[in-house]
């Protein structure tokens, strides 16, 4: 079944425009129409996977990157773990969750790397761990002006830790642009690119085919992510 999710993006154009190029060579100045205006942002998003409670320590296995994150302590968190008991699993048993929430500090007094997941609203906690959703991270890649006389190759990727990379790379010039921010699900269907201080453009696009697919709304670019590429050469190959 085809999965459709809608994008909100931003994308930090004057970042692209105006970041040191990579050393092999000269940058290339040539504007892209994939972007438009700053929508409003939100620090609650949307988070679906295998929820798991064990001897005071909760974890949520996300659908759509494959990161485990540590459920921080809170009133919502300890009326999750309730709900949890309340279904007399087995030990070890993980179940089927949709949750609304941010990722933040482990540790709140030293900021440490590692994020955990703070919970501000139970959507749904049944059982079950095969919530549906697509795997959304890799890289998603395509050819401007096309594939057949290429000028430019675009590569955006999504990574499990929820940032992203933005990458044009001018083939003649051997030169590139990168921009990097964070993405996060808004629902099961939409995501939004956060901005960082340089951000002034954004775009909507969907991911479809099973999260293999990005297409831009305003330019019809369409993004292939590079491991459906991988599959369709082996399959020719067989």
């Amino acid at each position: 079944m085809k999965t459709m999710i809608l994008i909100t993006l931003l994308l930090p154009m004057v970042l692209l425009n105006g970041c040191k190029d990579k050393p092999q060579g000269k940058a290339s100045n040539m504007p892209d129409s994939t972007f438009a205006a700053t929508p409003a942002i939100t620090s609650n998003y949307y988070f679906a996977g295998e929820y798991l409670y064990q001897t005071d320590k909760a974890t949520l296995k996300d659908q759509a990157t494959g990161s485990t994150f540590t459920i921080n302590n809170g009133e919502i968190a300890t009326r999750l773990a309730e709900q949890y008991l309340a279904l007399k699993l087995p030990t070890g048993k993980g179940v089927s969750a949709q949750l609304l929430g941010h990722l933040s500090p482990t540790n709140d007094v030293e900021h440490t790397s590692t994020n955990g997941l703070t919970v501000t609203q139970i959507i749904g906690l049944h059982p079950g761990t095969n919530p549906r959703g697509a795997r959304l991270t890799g890289d998603y890649i395509t050819y401007v002006p096309n594939n057949i006389k290429p000028t430019e190759r675009f590569t955006f990727s999504l990574h499990p830790d929820y940032t992203y990379t933005f990458s044009i790379y001018n083939l003649s010039a051997n030169s590139s642009r990168d921009a990097t921010g964070k993405w996060f699900l808004l629902n099961k269907n939409e995501i939004q690119f956060t901005n960082n201080p340089l951000t002034s453009f954004t775009n909507e696009a969907f991911i479809n085919d099973d999260g293999r697919q990005l297409t831009f709304k305003l330019s019809k670019r369409i993004l292939l992510s590079s491991t459906r590429r991988r599959q369709k050469k082996q399959k020719k190959q067989k």
